[in-house]
């Protein structure tokens, strides 16, 4: 789209000049007053740049400028007049102008003006919706902006407002939860209830009565009436977590509710209409299940009109930086601890773990290396052994393992261990020590004691 450019000036010869000037390229809007021109600026969907002359009747220029600016900070404007004094310009550019020009115009210069203010401007909006992206990201703790995440990004936006149903796929702690949650923020139900429910977690004997509610003497512990998750969730999403944890049984009686929209109390006939929408999610492969006959296939595609498979986070390594600086930012302010920062070794040593947990793996950990950490930086000293181990051990057979006396096995990783952090910091004996949280000259000791030599050729 062309970028919209009110042009205000009094003197119709030179709004005329200007409109021509600008139509081949731009939207042009012609105005002869102030008055009209605040009136079209808070008319109008959006105005990107205002030429706008400084001596004007009933208003000057330099007072249209600070209105304009109250009412779009983001508008860019360019002042124009016959006599450029050092004074106006400095009145123009405290009350937020971009630049200052004189008439005559010279048509070259006064284009690469329009083209640098309209360059600033759509940085600015472009930096604000990124802001307030990532602000709604941090929120809701769905931070990433590799390929994979803006992908899912981009569907949750697509959807949010359908009513169908949607399958989220991921391995735990991947963050199915979060992108239901986002699902619902961001839809035509925001303001009706969500309802989490975690399928595997209910006794196979209760999931009746907790999805749909029972009446008083259903059964011997129904002593009163109770309101089931489907009820409850009335207008707004219930999310099945672990759906395949569901026993063939319920699985039908779902598949009828997703069918009919209605529900029937356990120890009553009476059909209770309901309006929800289901959102799923499970780890395991439904396809598979159902081949095993554990899963009905026409619950799964009733499920699945919206499938979102979340990518596993060593898939999206890139997103692992952002991820941990949200995480130890959160918790340094929920333990009411100074920043911290994390150097770059350990950083690394983090970027290159597999993460078998995922997103909820790596929360856990940093909120644990917050919580213990003696200084203002996380370094290898703070990570848990197995996390050192998954990451600089190879994977040991039984038979190798055996017959290992403990202290030769600690001397062997503590050996391997010391001598990758030399190599990534190039043998710096600093820099290393101050990755793995101990002194140099402890450093130095372990290197005598576990005959460690620099390996690279000299030159």
């Amino acid at each position: 789209m062309k970028s919209s450019i009110l042009v205000v000036d009094d003197d119709p010869g030179v709004r005329e000049a200007l409109r021509i000037m600008l139509q081949d390229d731009y939207h042009p809007i012609a105005v002869a007053s102030s008055l009209e021109a605040l009136e079209k600026l808070q008319k109008l969907p959006v105005v990107d740049l205002a030429l706008l002359d400084i001596n004007m009747p009933e208003q000057d220029g330099i007072e249209t400028l600070r209105k304009m600016k109250e009412i779009d900070p983001l508008v860019e404007v360019i002042m124009v007049t016959a006599n450029k004094t050092a004074e106006a310009a400095i009145k123009t550019i405290k009350y937020g102008a971009y630049d200052y020009v004189t008439k005559p115009f010279d048509i070259a210069e006064l284009t690469a003006i329009i083209n640098r203010a309209l360059e600033k401007r759509n940085l600015t909006r472009m930096n604000q919706a990124l802001t307030t992206e990532l602000e709604g990201l941090i929120e809701s703790d769905m931070v990433g902006k590799s390929p994979a995440m803006q992908a899912i990004y981009s569907l949750i936006e697509k959807v949010a407002d359908s009513d169908s149903t949607v399958l989220i796929h991921g391995e735990s702690g991947t963050g199915k939860e979060l992108v239901a949650r986002a699902l619902h923020k961001k839809g035509d139900r925001s303001n009706r209830p969500f309802v989490g429910v975690n399928c595997a977690a209910i006794p196979a004997e209760l999931v009746e009565s907790e999805f749909f509610g029972h009446e008083r003497g259903a059964f011997t512990s129904a002593v009163a009436r109770k309101i089931g998750k489907f009820e409850f969730a009335n207008g707004g999403v219930i999310f099945l977590d672990d759906v395949s944890g569901l026993s063939l049984p319920i699985q039908a009686k779902l598949l009828r509710v997703l069918q009919e929209k209605e529900i029937v109390r356990v120890g009553s006939n009476e059909v209770i209409p309901v309006d929800v929408r289901v959102i799923a999610a499970t780890n395991d492969d439904l396809k598979a299940l159902i081949k095993l006959n554990r899963f009905r296939e026409d619950l799964y595609y009733r499920l699945k009109v919206v499938p979102i498979d979340l990518p596993p986070l060593r898939a999206r390594r890139e997103d692992i930086p952002l991820l941990i600086e949200h995480f130890v930012r959160r918790n340094c302010e929920h333990q009411h601890k100074p920043f911290k920062k994390v150097d770059p070794a350990t950083m690394e040593l983090l970027c290159n773990y597999n993460w078998p947990g995922n997103v909820r793996e790596l929360e856990n950990l940093i909120e644990m290396m917050v919580l213990l950490a003696s200084g203002n930086t996380l370094s290898a000293g703070d990570l848990p052994a197995n996390i050192l181990t998954n990451q600089y051990l190879p994977e040991a057979s039984p038979e190798a393992s055996e017959g290992i006396p403990l202290k030769k096995a600690r001397q062997q990783f503590e050996r391997q261990f010391i001598v990758r952090v030399l190599e990534k910091v190039r043998w710096n004996q600093t820099k290393a020590a101050k990755a793995m949280g101990i002194h140099r000259n402890t450093l130095i000791l372990k290197m005598e004691e576990l005959e460690i030599r620099e390996a690279r050729p000299k030159p």
